[in-house]
């Protein structure tokens, strides 16, 4: 028997020793002498059958601590296998569809510079119908994410698919969602989508009205806060089923603002269909460099020290941050899922989308570029990475977007994708004990 990789021993002041093991997600508290052994065992200065009783040997192996010489590398093809196995068995087919890559606004860190303008045209709505009814035979239905660009430029086109899809796609739709900067809304806008069922509605609000000004700016050069906060306030109004959701992109510049932000959108929003939530700035494009990188985004620290601070702050729940097994799941390692972008050229990842050479195919003549299809579904996941593949954190950590491998891969960006580092997860043990208490 051996030490399993999973185990993370560790000493807090607030818990004293303890083994965490990431596998089964199992918390121990230890004595020092049992702390002592454990570290001889996982440094192989012992073995365990020598020094452990029968009994504890035995709850060590039921535990996962300690394992045969194969179990961790066999536990992980269990993983892939069913990473893999979801990826090929969805009965819905996934379509985020933009019916432009036009923007109204000039927001420094997107990563769509310089992509043609121009809106879907009826030939190429007409070959989305016929993509789309391929799969008829073989799905229960599709899903529809709209995208851009700024969707809302081409509400027209939006319109215009919306009447193909419910007169000639043999598909029902069984969810429908959209990015918009939310900007164009409006009485007309909102009605629609309340009659066409949409699901669910994200609109980005970056900090507070000079933050925000700064980094989601109309191109312009006008504010965009007040109207976007007003539009807001009358969808939530308009489309009742409608959950909508106000993102902020967590980056160096907005991450002190934040707590304010969540209370005063949260109080205006009380009891509406709105959802306050934060992510973190990503700059994931092909086309960016590790300097670049690291001036927007947070460090894996940074990010570990604000999730505990909105758990502090009551933003998030202290129980919430207690590790969880790994079920994430990107459209980029879907089979089945598709962005499509004006011109009808089909995308794996939406970070891809406008740069034609990033193509995997076309609605026209399918999927065709194997290549980038087989990088997004087996060479770019955490389970192709080395680092992951030692990492004790692998069963409870997403591995990140698949893009910044890909970065690796196609052009030798450094990249780092981690969700937390051991200090972090200390702390984040240490929170969910407290709140148990």
């Amino acid at each position: 028997m051996k030490w399993s990789r999973y185990n993370v021993l560790f000493y807090s002041e607030k818990l004293g020793y303890a083994l965490f093991n990431s596998r089964m997600l199992s918390l121990t508290t230890i004595d020092k002498d049992t702390y002592d052994l454990f570290c001889e065992i996982r440094d192989g200065v012992v073995d365990a059958e020598s020094n452990i009783t029968a009994e504890d040997l035995d709850n060590l192996k039921k535990g996962k601590v300690l394992v045969g010489e194969h179990d961790d590398d066999e536990y992980v093809s269990m993983l892939r296998f069913k990473r893999q196995r979801q990826a090929y068995s969805s009965k819905t087919l996934g379509m985020v569809i933009c019916p432009t890559l036009a923007c109204n606004f000039a927001c420094p860190y997107c990563y769509e510079h310089n992509l043609p303008v121009t809106s879907m045209k009826d030939d190429i709505q007409n070959r989305l119908v016929d993509f789309i009814n391929g799969y008829a035979d073989s799905f229960e239905g599709f899903t529809i994410n709209w995208h851009g660009g700024e969707p809302l430029v081409a509400f027209d086109t939006i319109k215009s698919l919306y009447s193909k899809f419910e007169k000639d796609v043999r598909l029902p739709i069984t969810h429908s969602a959209m990015v918009t900067n939310g900007y164009l809304l409006n009485k007309d806008i909102c009605e629609f989508f309340n009659l066409h069922r949409l699901d669910y509605m994200q609109i980005t609000i970056d900090g507070n009205k000079e933050t925000h000004n700064k980094t989601r700016r109309l191109k312009n050069g006008q504010s965009s806060f007040e109207r976007i906060i007003e539009n807001v306030d009358m969808a939530a109004e308009l489309m009742p089923d409608c959950l909508i959701g106000i993102r902020t992109n967590i980056g160096r510049e907005n991450r002190d603002e934040y707590l304010a932000l969540h209370k005063e959108l949260s109080d205006r929003w009380a009891g509406k269909n709105v959802k306050i939530y934060h992510a973190y700035v990503q700059d994931n494009s092909l086309n960016t460099c590790y300097a670049k990188r690291c001036a927007v985004e947070l460090s894996t620290k940074e990010k570990n020290d604000f999730d505990i601070l909105l758990a502090k702050n009551g933003i998030k729940q202290k129980k919430s941050l207690y590790p969880r097994l790994d079920k994430t799941f990107y459209t980029c390692m879907d089979n089945n899922a598709y962005v499509v972008d004006p011109q009808g050229f089909l995308y794996k990842c939406w970070g891809d989308v406008g740069i034609e050479e990033r193509s995997i195919g076309t609605l026209k003549d399918g999927i065709t570029n194997f290549r980038i299809v087989s990088q997004f579904m087996i060479d770019s996941d955490k389970f192709s990475d080395s680092k992951c593949l030692e990492c004790p954190f692998l069963p409870i950590c997403d591995g990140g977007c698949n893009l910044y491998r890909i970065g690796k891969i196609e052009k030798g960006i450094p990249y780092d994708v981690c969700n937390f580092d051991e200090q972090g997860l200390v702390r984040f043990i240490e929170l969910y004990c407290e709140d148990m208490k």
